[in-house]
């Protein structure tokens, strides 16, 4: 009996599913959202409070 593999990542070429489409309140509330975090991440390595978790040594 064959089993059949499920894809948890969408076929590139499938053309059925339905897009995501962001009204314009918000898009201003997502644009701000990302503003903030990208001005607190430059904060922080501004800072040099970020270590490097993949620096093992």
């Amino acid at each position: 009996m064959k089993r059949k593999s499920v894809s948890v990542q969408p076929d590139l070429f499938e053309q059925n599913r339905p897009g995501v489409f962001l009204v314009p309140p918000h898009k201003e509330q997502l644009a701000a959202l990302v503003k903030a975090l990208l001005l607190e991440i430059a904060a922080a390595l501004a800072s040099g409070k970020v270590a490097n978790d993949q620096d093992h040594g």
